[in-house]
């Protein structure tokens, strides 16, 4: 059974996984937007937040699979790795960092 830890874990691997929907579409504009509007990645499955990033902010986030972009003040476990223009990096460890792996979409980071 999974415990709250990984259930939290999930539900912010879902949102990041919305987010790289997003970035896709992103990727086929033209022009490309300054700064895109994606979800904050928080354990609230109702939350729905955008943060405005651009495209380098986005990316320096995503080159860790712990790393959760999350609004400030909204709930997650984990470590705060900074904090941001309206935006914390959350880093994920233990079991919540295991499955933050796990359910990366992006092919390199497994």
């Amino acid at each position: 059974m999974a415990t709250s830890e990984e259930r939290k874990a999930e539900n912010e691997a879902a949102f990041r996984d919305a987010n790289e929907h997003i970035r896709a579409t992103e990727q086929e504009l033209q022009p490309p937007l300054d700064r895109v509007p994606y979800l904050c990645e928080c354990d609230d499955v109702a939350c729905r937040e955008p943060i405005r990033l651009g495209r380098e902010e986005y990316e320096r986030i995503r080159s860790d699979p712990t790393w959760f972009l999350i609004a400030v003040g909204h709930p997650s476990t984990g470590d705060v790795l900074a904090e941001e223009d309206g935006y914390c990096i959350v880093g994920k460890s233990g079991p919540a960092a295991e499955i933050a792996v796990q359910l990366d979409p992006r092919e390199d980071a497994r």
